[in-house]
This record gives C-alpha cells, sequence and structure tokens, in this order.
C-alpha cells in the first residue's frame, strides 16, 4: 500500500485513491476544528496537556492520531484501544495514574470507532466521525507527524474542513533536531556513547524522515498556503519564557476563552528534563552548520524569537 510520502508527485485522482472514495460536501464544524502539525519535539505535549483538562475542548484520548502518515490506528492506538475493549475500568485507572482526563461516554465511543477502521483505507469522512462526538466543544488533531505530510494531502484536509485552523509550534532547527535525536536513542543500553557519535548523528540527520520535520520553513509555507487566514505559529521559547501569556494567545485563535483554567498550570510539562549534557565540538559544528541557512530564513520569516536562533550559541 502506498504511503502518504509517495503521493509528494503523484495526481490526485491517485490521492482519492489512497483516501477511498471521494469525499462528500463540506459541513461547516465537522470534524477536527485544528490541526497541530508540530513541531515534534516543540511543545505539542504541553498543547495537549492543555486543552485536554480545559473546559471548552473535547480532545481524543490519544495525543497523536497518525490518520494520515501511518497505518490507522498506529500500534500504540490499537494496543491501547484493545486495553479499552477488554476491561475499560482497568484502562480508565490506568489513565488517572498518567494525569489523563477521565474517560466519557465520548470517548468510549471514540474508542469504538477506532477498533472499527482498522484495516480500512483512508477516508476523510471516516476521520470526520471520529470527531463527531465532541457536541459543542472543540477538538482537534495533535499530530506532529502531520508536518511531513504531502501538498496533495494539505489541500484536500483544507477543503474538506474549511473551516478547521492549523497550528504549528516553532523550536530552534538546531536544538529541535538535537532533541529528536536523543529521543531516538532513550531507552538503548549504549544511548549515552551513541549521543556523541558524530557518524551516528550524521546519519540520524541524514534520514529522509527527520529531515522531512527539521525545515520549519518549510513546513510553515505550505500548511500556511492552503491554510490561508487559518494558520497561526508559536514559539517553544515563548512557552517556556511566558507560558500564560502563550497559552492564552492559542487558546484565543481556537476559539476557547484564555480565562479559564486548565487541569494543569500553564506551566506545567510532563516532558520537563535535566539540561542535556554537554556535545563535543564536532557535533555543535555539524549542527550549526547543518541549520545555519534554516535559522536565517527562520528569523526573517517568523521573526519574534526565531531572530536569536542564528546567533544562540550551541
Amino acid at each position: 500500500m502506498p504511503t502518504i510520502f509517495d503521493l509528494q508527485s503523484r495526481p490526485l485522482d491517485a490521492l482519492r485513491g489512497l483516501m477511498g472514495r471521494a469525499p462528500r460536501e463540506a459541513v461547516r464544524g465537522d470534524g477536527p476544528d485544528f490541526f497541530c502539525v508540530g513541531l515534534q519535539k516543540a511543545g505539542t505535549q504541553w498543547l495537549y496537556d492543555q486543552l485536554q483538562l480545559h473546559p471548552d475542548f473535547w480532545m481524543p484520548p490519544f495525543k497523536e492520531l497518525h490518520y494520515f502518515d501511518r497505518t490507522f490506528p498506529t500500534g500504540r492506538i490499537a494496543h491501547a484501544t484493545q486495553r479499552f475493549l477488554t476491561d475499560p475500568e482497568r484502562y480508565a485507572r490506568t489513565r488517572r495514574r498518567r494525569g489523563l482526563k477521565p474517560l466519557d461516554a465520548r470517548d468510549k465511543a471514540f474508542f469504538r470507532k477506532v477498533a472499527a477502521l482498522a484495516d480500512k483505507p483512508k477516508d476523510l469522512d471516516a476521520y470526520a466521525d471520529l470527531f463527531a462526538d465532541k457536541a459543542d466543544q472543540i477538538s482537534g488533531d495533535i499530530t506532529p507527524g502531520y508536518s511531513s505530510l504531502a501538498n496533495p494531502v494539505i489541500r484536500q484536509l483544507a477543503r474538506r474542513f474549511p473551516s478547521a485552523k492549523v497550528v504549528l509550534l516553532l523550536r530552534d532547527p538546531v536544538e529541535r533536531a538535537w532533541s529528536a535525536w536523543r529521543m531516538a536513542l532513550a531507552g538503548n543500553d549504549d544511548a549515552a556513547e551513541r549521543e556523541q557519535d558524530l557518524a551516528a548523528v550524521t546519519a540520524f540527520l541524514d534520514r529522509p524522515g527527520v529531515i522531512h520535520r527539521s525545515y520549519p520553513t518549510r513546513i510553515a509555507a505550505k500548511w500556511s498556503k492552503r491554510f490561508d487566514g487559518r494558520f497561526r505559529f508559536f514559539f517553544l521559547d515563548d512557552i517556556a519564557a511566558e507560558p500564560e501569556a502563550t497559552r492564552a494567545e492559542i487558546l484565543g485563535f481556537l476559539g476557547a476563552a484564555a480565562a479559564k483554567p486548565s487541569g494543569v498550570r500553564p506551566d506545567f510539562n510532563r516532558k520537563a528534563k535535566p539540561k542535556p549534557p554537554f556535545r563535543s565540538e564536532p557535533i555543535q559544528a555539524l549542527m550549526r552548520e547543518r541549520f545555519a541557512e534554516e535559522r536565517e530564513r527562520c528569523a526573517r520569516m517568523f521573526g519574534g524569537a526565531a531572530t536569536e536562533w542564528p546567533n544562540a550559541s550551541y
């Protein structure tokens, strides 16, 4: 079966073949109200936590749906769905221990819909139905992998969901790539040694999937083109420095009440980690050189915090 990446230069009729039947006429407000398309390692978990416990939102019980960039449901989602269907009370207790929202009837319906979509072809209407129970609340799909979607797919999403908005969270490309590298090594017995391996870092940066995620100016250009007027970007720098004000900006853009508290503080970060260890000079030089031009492009395109990236020490 072809992947989303195979569609980069294929005609629109091939896209319809991947998505299944042609989608019905767009209905304003059905499906997700917004997409958060990344960046990976730029605060998407923070955003999900702020929204999942906010009274104006109903968020799917999974942060990342990966409907358009992977086989659906992914192994993680399929496993969670099976656990819920087998023993919903036990699964609900696990979620409570992790600080996730309590499950309600809408979440239970969501799990049943996910199970019904297993092994089914991609279909925009079936995807929209995952959000049908949101009622009068705001809902969205926070999947950083969508930053890699091809232009024909983005065009289809913009047409099918004409009122949906797009959020892009930004981070210095150097810091984002290094964070992604450390995440890729997590759990490996030799992680500390490989982390400083120049050849291994170079090979990681050369992976197509990493390249697709590492150039925010390209990502912003293709999503803003299709979602003109419905696209906003925000900086991880601002989330860290001014979490309450940045949260208010994002909530306002999405149509929610910024004054209403979430179930977590604006500065809550479940993924907070100690400062990364020292990077060798060869690795620092590699990262600076690899992203020098992109840092400059970010400064010109985004302004704000991005103007500090070209000269940021690393």
